[in-house]
């Protein structure tokens, strides 16, 4: 920890005046609060039709309100200083914390790195802090026409598109190229903005079990049976960010080939950071993206910034996206700042040094797995820019994420709707830039959380079956 209090004075992370602590030993007795806390979920708040809007959602507002209060709310942290591995936040109840940070997207390490941040000044300094217009609208840059011509030469795709979120570009690309009457099929745990885009297409919606590449035959061999001459598009994405598991993606290109259709492949998730030189999973697999008819990416999360692209070999297809997608057409530009720290990133990503960035990124990941498992914990999927470790209910999760805080150490916490109910887990990051001791303390603080969380939740079992304020969790 002597060099944590180093490291927090050279960022200049001095203490967080606190409106409430986190007790390191919390009181064993829970109270109808703590276990409301426990137990709910933004699920039981969607809110009925004919519910008036002024009172649809005032039990999510008290129950986040109760959960904060109790430090159990694990979202919407607020950053006091620039971000990198060591992070001050507050919580929703004004609660300071500072500590490790293994919460962050930044998975090259390269949100504070100098030359990335003076080239997002140097963009203002040129073209001013606004784009000042859509794209159809004048909102282009020259310097997203560099951008664009990197991740073509990256891709070996003709056609590129940028958009102001990755989401967008999810959302917009597949809404554009799909009609009623067309089929989509996806993989059942594809990100939002691709399960929302195929909703509002009007298409038809198959999903398939996740990564179950028979299942996917089995889907598109009936569709093509059904309907000889549909419009098919498959969807799937590289890596997927809550398992850090990936499809056999040559075997997806050979599926879909076989059955006519076509494939959108999503690389947000290893599009810089994996796969030879930073080309991804899919140039690791096939050695190309030559069978990938549709690309979408994001630059949130390896390239320090915001914002998303679309690519493809079919002209057509990039026109169409311009003409018809909502969150392009319709949306403003990214801003000379997301795109000067794009094209900055870009130069150290693809490059000798990108090289050892990844490498020193999967090391740091490899050492938290293994650390994890010294922990008694099981690890999701492949070494990625991010350990997945599994939890389980909700309420252990929550009780965990509380005491790993009070440790000084700071991860997402994930639950239902983003994973089933049931299969919470911690989700953290690493940069190349992290020491082995502060590694292994994020792994030591994780296991102890579980430890303190178990604890608490045997003492409170017996409250939980008098009350019946929480469902039972398995084993007890």
């Amino acid at each position: 920890m002597k060099h944590l209090n180093a490291q927090l004075e050279t960022h200049h992370l001095e203490p967080c005046p606190s409106s409430g602590t986190l007790s390191a030993h919390p009181t064993p007795t829970m109270t109808e609060d703590d276990l409301r806390a426990l137990s709910w979920g933004v699920a039981d708040h969607v809110g009925e039709a004919g519910a008036p809007l002024g009172e649809r959602f005032r039990g999510l507002a008290a129950d986040v309100a109760n959960a904060s209060s109790l430090g159990l709310y694990q979202y919407f942290r607020t950053h006091q200083a620039a971000v990198t591995s060591l992070a001050a936040v507050r919580d929703q109840a004004g609660r300071a914390t500072t500590g490790l940070n293994g919460a962050s997207q930044d998975y090259l390490g390269l949100a504070g790195d100098p030359r990335v941040t003076e080239a997002a000044k140097a963009a203002i300094d040129r073209w001013g802090a606004h784009s000042a217009g859509s794209g159809p609208m004048g909102g282009r840059i020259a310097l997203a026409v560099k951008i664009e011509d990197v991740l073509s030469r990256q891709l070996g795709l003709d056609w590129t598109c940028l958009f102001p979120t990755g989401w967008a570009a999810g959302y917009g690309a597949i809404k554009a190229l799909l009609r009623p009457g067309d089929h989509v099929v996806l993989d059942s745990l594809a990100h939002n903005c691709l399960q929302h885009g195929a909703q509002a297409s009007g298409a038809r919606i198959h999903l398939f079990p996740h990564n179950d590449l028979d299942g996917l035959e089995r889907r598109l061999a009936r569709i093509r049976r059904d309907d000889p001459a549909a419009s098919i598009l498959v969807i799937t994405e590289a890596l997927f960010s809550m398992d850090s598991d990936t499809p056999d993606l040559a075997r997806v290109v050979e599926i879909k080939a076989r059955h006519g259709a076509h494939l959108l492949l999503d690389v947000a998730h290893d599009f810089g950071c994996l796969g030879p030189g930073g080309a991804g999973l899919m140039a690791e697999a096939a050695g190309s993206y030559e069978g990938v008819d549709y690309v979408i990416g994001s630059f949130s999360k390896t390239f320090a910034s915001i914002g998303g692209f679309f690519a493809s070999n079919d002209e057509g297809a990039l026109r169409a996206v311009q003409a018809f997608s909502g969150s392009f057409t319709f949306s403003n530009y990214p801003i000379p700042a997301q795109l000067g720290a794009i094209r900055a990133a870009m130069d150290i990503v693809f490059s000798l040094e990108g090289n050892e960035r990844r490498a020193a990124m999967l090391a740091n990941v490899r050492r938290l797995r293994d650390g994890l498992v010294v922990q008694g914990m099981a690890t999701l999927g492949r070494p990625s820019a991010m350990a997945i470790a599994v939890v389980g209910s909700e309420a252990r999760a929550r009780l965990a994420y509380r005491e790993i805080l009070v440790q000084g150490v700071i991860v997402n916490c994930i639950e239902f709707p983003a994973v089933r109910r049931g299969e919470s887990r911690f989700r953290i990051q690493l940069s190349p830039d992290w020491r082995q001791a502060e590694i292994d303390r994020i792994a030591e603080a994780v296991g102890e959380g579980l430890r303190r969380a178990d604890r608490l939740d045997g003492e409170s079992a017996g409250q939980r079956l008098i009350r019946g304020k929480l469902a039972l969790p398995a084993g007890e």
